[in-house]
């Protein structure tokens, strides 16, 4: 049998040097066109191999053995679903964690597991989903921060696990099943930049960097078929690029490029169609032969091909090893056991099916004789003669690495692999400048890519530079200049702070990625951050010029070069050093939402220390330490010395001095308003302004000032570098469930698993048959894309037809056109043009299409708050008639949840992967197939409905469709790699090739007959009888990553009598067909009434849900309003005072703005799911634009009531009824006001970088035309004329300040009197009389004093006069200002739904 399989092997291999072309066009393989020169992937590493040897390299190779490896994670009923009430409920149980301490509950994944995988072999790890598979792999690849405990003993080659985990963590890399890239790079740049961090100093001869490089991608691009896409982006679900195979072909070749010793695949082969996994373990196995590889690797459906290369298999259940041993006996060693094989049956597939009773077959008489549990399995086998012999192999190894020193030659192999300047004590092959190289060329192309951020970014620059100077346009040199001027800058600071937030959306995309390549030791992330902070500097440079040329000359600002220039500087450190801020809390936390509640926070600290809204003189001392802690007050304290040190400020004209007017020349009688005058002068120094009013010294600019912004830049990088290398905030890659409580599934006994055995065997045969004659066909179906330079046409003239009982597989290569096909027969392509004609039931599509029809989309998006059960529910009671009583959609939920094994899920949270929260991504599949079940469709799509499940679900998945086929309904299904059983379930065929060309439709037959001779009589090869019918057609189609057709099938299909009969009964249905249909057609199968009820109701619990959100927000603000609060502390009735107050009641818009940044992931993340749910005609886009904005309501009004007990009290705000509701009331709707704007941006916005570019330029204008930087008497009139009135936050703040200020009587502190002396023989009374007369504002606090004492005067004697003074604000204002703020909600609300309407469909 071992001599068959090495046999077997040998030509295999051979076929894949035959197979394997260089630079061949993969559609001219297809067409049977192949360039003559071979690549031969053997024969090239064999070449490498050998040349390394002659030089002297040392060989690295190292296996992997494991003893007694006890597993055990966190149990499911140690975690429920965190709600709003989450927080208060921890609280107390960490109470009570101090008193008594409580063990967490545990389970055991794996049950003392040994084995071993020798270098130089291959081991197959077999199992179903949640036999521990991934688990076992984990532990080889020494990911182990997910578990709660490990016991046993790893040994790499006689390494420890610690040390190896030190020194070598590169050499054992683990690929998931998910395919993680940045999408605006090529493939090629993919793969060019981890070639350069893993570019050996121990080359070839005369080989350079470069030449190796090359040499690795050419071998790749051969290997894999990825040759002609080296150019194409990888992109995502939101930039167009590979298509999923591709992809998934990529990351692949992204693992091999590591040059890791122990290589672990989990479910790699997931996305690929048959041949191409088949070329994919081949190459695995002559790359593990050549190069001496030790390579483990986890497959659903493998085939017998795939199969027989590897040398060893694992087979678990349930954590319990059934099977460890060769491959060629492990079928043998089961069958002895009593077990049944059937013929057609792969081998995978009966072993994997040994673990589930209800697939397993046992011969006869061996009925009672045969285990029927996992534990039954491993106790048998630990008692076989197999296992014996594995274990003396095992120890036979262990002693051979012992003896020949395994571990010091790898350590020698890794010594000389390091490059030149590389640590041998590091991981990293490269040196810290090599990483750091060629990190700075991907983050080059990352920028220079993504055009529209790019663009977006200094488009927002510009128009804000612009802006805010023509705001500020040529500001005078006196008082009411000084204080504008001031403004200015702050508003530079504040605005250029804001757009530094935008790093911390890009920073979080990245992270992903990082965390792979950290696993790959491809570099340290802090040398990605060093290279991070470089790129930064052209374009941050760019930025502050830009924004400093548009702004600093049409202000009016200090007209030298030094000035200038020193204010470009001083800039350009504080947009680094703000960029390093923001990027902290990307670095130390782990989700989105706290990194920009604390970074906001923060923010809101920083902006009100700054020293501009309170100067530090008046700061509390238990929070003045923020504004020493603060480099925004360095920043700004350099740039307003910079600007007013040395300027001289006039006195003249009113305003600017008291007193003013009529017989009030003399300036020896007069003062300056402008803090820092000197009574008898005119004018007043900058300099003295900024030492009596701010308190700042203008000799400290440079140093410590500008020295402070540096030293912050610096901390801020090392702190961040040093967070990235240090902290990892990752769960290791499994995802944690979270159930209901007391929800949580038990562990069953043996009895208990037989009833549940029991019930899923009955459970098939109970489901309704449901006919519905549906009858669906296409014709001439043409798909075209817009492209650069053109158009790319990715369907060409596709026919065919599905009838009642008709279950139709769709196959083809990857890149072939499954999945768009399916696209755009749903309906659900937005973009590029769609031709042919289709027609349901004999008449054209009507606007209930995608109601009555399901589709199991590609791509598993659903909403993750609600369970497994709520969700298919919610699917149940919109898609099934309105007239299906409820308990009756109920139990036809039910029995979709036991059909799809989802019992022990149907309570837990389906979560999101990304975070490590929810089902997996195989239940995930499971949940998609059942969302479209549970509505009863009258027309099934799927879209590889098994790719990514192990056999058995497979099976029981295909068994079901065709039982729905039976029924009556048609079926159309794209699948990548079905067995032979599994594809005798299908009845029909209609097969791809690239190009989009039909390559062949019809019957398949019985056995597959009718199909394999339609191939053979046109001159295909001939199928053996025991070969899988659907990897044959696809091998005689020239799929997979080497594959060859001898003919172009699609030209053969054209010229075929098959293809004429089904052109001719395409045409008899478009004649007939009733393309204007008249009858009644109801695009949703509920009222507008159960829509809104039901989607109301689910987004109330989806908040409900939503702790880190809604808690988190309610922490925000309360600990910004805390902040502001006492840093406003029990505001008095000075003029300062007053002043100060409505600076006070600004920070509560800022605290309000947090609010809008927040809400637009929450909002984005939603919208996945809308869009998914609305494409199937759940409900209509009104209830849940309606519902998105209601559930925030009940949430807004705990968050105003939080601000008015942490703020408006602790300020010393009014204390009357009217004043405190008002505030409420006011700060209420701007909230939701906020929130809604939020969405708006959002809404318009496609990525969350577009967003957080809009976002600081949205908030910036209406900052800027309240009129309290710029009062308006002193805005431009263009400006003044429109913007002020149409600017928001010009009414909220009015309306805010009115209400505190309209009954206050001001009463001046000591510091705050303007000093002056009155003429001899005059009291200061008399002398101010005229004055007063001709309404001067403010009041005499001594009218009866004389020289030589001096008057204090005090600006303002009342708030109102100050408000209308300055802002030119009335109380009459205060209630219409309400019902405007109302307004602008409402406006928010409506353009938010027209919004919504307009992107309900996502480009696709």
């Amino acid at each position: 049998m071992y001599i068959d399989a090495i046999c077997e092997y040998k030509d295999l291999k051979s076929k894949l040097a035959s197979l394997s072309r260089k630079s061949t066009n993969p559609s001219k393989l297809e067409e049977g066109n192949l360039s003559s020169e071979d690549f031969n992937l053997d024969e090239f590493l064999h070449c490498i191999s050998n040349e390394s040897a002659r030089i002297g390299h040392t060989k690295k190779h190292i296996g992997v053995i494991w003893r007694d490896i006890t597993v055990k994670g966190i149990a499911a009923e140690a975690h429920t679903i965190s709600t709003v009430a989450s927080l208060p409920i921890a609280i107390f149980k960490m109470m009570k964690l101090l008193i008594k301490k409580q063990d967490v509950p545990q389970k055991v994944i794996l049950h003392n597991n040994t084995g071993f995988c020798k270098d130089g072999q291959m081991l197959l790890v077999l199992g179903r989903p949640g036999a521990g598979c991934t688990t076992l792999l984990k532990i080889i690849s020494n990911m182990r921060g997910s578990y709660t405990s490990i016991d046993g003993d790893v040994s790499y080659g006689g390494i420890d696990p610690a040390t190896f985990a030190t020194h070598y963590h590169g050499q054992v890399c683990y690929n998931e099943e998910e395919d993680q890239h940045y999408p605006t790079l090529t493939a090629k740049q993919t793969l060019q930049f981890a070639l350069r961090t893993k570019t050996p100093g121990s080359r070839l001869p005369d080989e350079t960097r470069r030449d190796f490089v090359n040499r690795v991608l050419y071998m790749l691009g051969n290997m894999l078929g990825l040759t002609k896409q080296m150019d194409t982006m990888v992109g995502n679900a939101f930039v167009r690029g590979l298509s999923g195979g591709e992809r998934k072909r990529l990351s692949i070749a992204e693992q091999m490029t590591t040059s890791s010793s122990i290589n672990c695949w989990d479910c790699s082969t997931r996305g690929l169609d048959a041949a191409s996994a088949l070329d994919f373990v081949r190459s695995l196995r002559i790359m593990t032969d050549v190069l001496h590889k030790t390579t483990v690797a986890t497959l659903y459906q493998a085939s017998n091909s795939i199969f027989n290369l590897f040398d060893n298999i694992i087979l678990l259940d349930e954590g319990y090893c059934l099977y460890f041993g060769p491959v060629e006996q492990a079928k043998p060693y089961f069958e002895q056991m009593g077990f049944f094989c059937p013929a057609r049956k792969s081998t995978p597939d009966f072993l994997t099916g040994i673990c589930n009773p209800l697939e397993r077959e046992i011969q006869p008489g061996y009925e009672n004789r045969v285990p029927q549990f996992a534990h039954e399995f491993q106790k048998i086998y630990m008692d076989s003669h197999i296992y014996k012999s594995m274990m003396v192999d095992l120890d036979e190894y262990e002693s051979k690495f012992r003896a020949d020193n395994q571990a010091d030659v790898f350590k020698q192999a890794m010594d000389e692999e390091h490059q030149k300047r590389a640590p041998t004590t590091s991981p990293f092959i490269a040196s810290f400048y090599q990483q750091v190289r060629a990190l700075l060329i991907r983050q080059y192309h990352l920028v220079i890519k993504d055009k529209s951020a790019l663009f977006s970014r200094y488009a927002t620059i510009i128009l804000q530079s612009l802006v805010t100077s023509s705001c500020f346009y040529n500001l005078p040199l006196n008082g009411t200049g000084a204080f504008t001027r001031c403004g200015a800058i702050f508003f530079a600071v504040m605005f250029n702070a804001f757009v530094c937030q935008s790093e911390l959306v890009q920073f979080l995309m990245g992270r992903p990625v990082l965390k792979k390549h950290k696993q790959y030791a491809l570099y340290r992330p802090s040398a990605f951050y060093i290279a991070q902070v470089i790129i930064d500097i052209p374009y941050a440079l760019v930025q502050v010029f830009l924004y400093t040329v548009c702004s600093y000359f049409m202000s009016g600002f200090n007209l030298t070069a030094g000035k200038f220039f020193t204010f470009c500087i001083i800039l350009f450190f504080i947009n680094m050093t703000m960029n390093g801020f923001f990027r902290i809390f990307g670095a130390i936390t782990s989700n989105f939402f706290l990194a920009t509640q604390l970074s906001s926070l923060t923010l809101v600290g920083f902006i009100a220390y700054l020293g501009f809204t309170i100067p530090y003189s008046k700061m509390h001392p238990w929070l003045y330490w923020i504004y020493w802690a603060n480099p925004l007050t360095y920043g700004y304290k350099a740039l307003l010395v910079n600007e007013m040190n040395g300027q001289k400020y006039s006195c003249d004209g009113p305003g600017n001095a008291v007193p003013f007017g009529l017989g009030y020349t003399d300036w020896d009688y007069k003062i300056c308003t402008m803090l820092g005058g000197v009574p008898g002068e005119n004018f007043v120094k900058g300099e003295s302004y900024l030492l009596k009013a701010l308190d700042y010294k203008p000799w400290e600019a440079w140093a410590p000032d500008f020295i402070a912004v540096v030293g912050f830049f610096i901390l801020f990088t090392v702190a961040c570098a040093l967070s990235m290398e240090y902290l990892d905030s990752d769960n290791g890659g499994n995802t944690t469930k979270f159930y209901l409580p007391g929800k949580a599934p038990k562990h069953r006994n043996d009895q208990e698993e037989n009833e549940r055995r029991k019930r899923l065997a009955k459970i098939t045969e109970e489901m309704d048959s449901i006919s519905t004659g549906t009858t669906f066909s296409w014709q001439n179906v043409n798909y075209t894309v817009p492209v650069k330079g053109g158009n790319l046409q990715l369907l060409t003239g596709i026919n065919g037809i599905v009838k009642p009982g008709h279950l139709t597989a769709l196959m083809g290569s990857s890149g072939a056109g499954k999945t768009t096909l399916l696209d755009v027969l749903a309906r659900r392509k937005t973009a590029g043009v769609v031709e042919g004609e289709v027609f349901l039931n004999g008449e054209a599509l009507m606007n209930d299409f995608e109601r009555i029809t399901g589709y199991c989309e590609q791509m598993d998006v659903h909403q993750p708050a609600v369970t497994v059960r709520e969700a298919l529910r919610f699917s149940a009671y919109l898609r099934q008639d309105e007239s299906v009583p409820k308990a009756e959609k109920d139990a036809y939920v039910e029995k979709i949840i036991q059909l799809l094994e989802m019992e022990d899920i149907s309570d837990a949270q389906i979560g999101m992967v990304e975070e490590g929260v929810g089902i997996s991504i195989e239940e995930r599949k499971r949940l998609t197939i059942g969302m479209e079940l549970v509505g009863k469709p009258q027309l099934l799509f799927l879209d590889e409905p098994t790719s990514g499940l192990d056999a058995q679900s497979c099976f029981n998945i295909i068994r079901f469709i065709r039982k729905l086929a039976d029924a009556g309904w048609p079926v159309l299904c794209t699948i990548h790699q079905p067995s032979a059983i599994l594809f005798s379930h299908f009845d029909h065929l209609l097969l791809l090739v690239r190009g989009g060309k039909t390559a062949y439709y019809g019957e398949i037959g019985p056995d597959a007959r009718t199909m394999i001779d339609y191939f053979q009589s046109n001159g295909g090869p001939v199928c053996p009888p025991e070969a899988n019918p659907a990897e044959y057609i696809l091998e005689v189609v020239g799929a997979g990553t080497a594959g060859k057709a001898s003919r172009d099938w699609s030209e053969v299909w054209a010229g075929s009598e098959k293809s004429k009969e089904l052109d001719a009964e395409l045409a008899d249905i478009n004649r007939t067909a009733n393309k204007k249909p008249a009858r009644k057609a109801h695009t949703y199968a509920t009222s507008f009434w159960t829509q809104f009820k039901l989607v109301v109701n689910r987004s109330f619990l989806t908040y409900w849900r939503s702790p880190d959100y809604n808690v988190g927000r309610f922490l925000n603000l309360s600990m910004s309003s805390l902040t502001c609060g006492f840093t406003y502390w029990k505001l008095g009735t000075s003029s300062s005072d007053i002043q100060n107050k409505l600076f006070a009641l600004f920070s509560t818009f800022i605290m309000a703005m947090t609010l809008v940044i927040l809400a637009q992931p929450k909002f984005m993340n939603e919208r996945l799911f809308f869009r998914r749910e609305h494409a199937s005609r759940y409900y209509s886009w009104i209830p849940w634009g309606i519902s998105t904005v209601l559930v925030e309501i009940p949430y807004v009004l705990v968050y105003s009531a939080a601000i008015v007990f942490c703020f408006y009290w602790t300020t010393g705000m009014s204390n009357s009824t009217e004043s405190g509701g008002y505030f409420y009331v006011m700060i209420t709707l701007l909230i939701i006001w906020a929130v809604t704007l939020g969405f708006i941006i959002a809404a318009v916005s496609e990525l969350p970088t577009v967003a957080a570019v809009l976002n600081p330029l949205v908030v910036a204008m209406l900052i800027l035309f309240c009129g309290l930087l710029q009062p308006p008497s002193y805005m431009p009139t263009f400006w003044r004329k429109w913007m002020y009135w149409l600017d928001p936050f010009h009414y909220y703040i009015e309306g805010l300040t009115v209400n505190e200020l309209e009954y206050l009587t001001v009463v001046c502190a000591e510091e705050d009197l303007l000093r002056f002396s009155p003429p001899p023989g005059r009291t200061c009374g008399q002398y101010m009389a005229n004055y007063f007369s001709f309404g001067g504002p403010g009041y005499i606090s001594n009218p009866d004093a004389a020289q030589p004492e001096q008057c204090g005067y005090c600006n303002y004697k009342s708030g109102v006069e100050y408000y209308t003074l300055i802002y030119g604000w009335s109380a009459s204002n205060k209630w219409r200002n309400v019902g405007i703020i109302a307004c602008y909600v409402a406006f928010n609300v409506i353009v938010f739904l027209g919004l919504v309407y307009w992107n309900r469909r996502g480009r696709r």
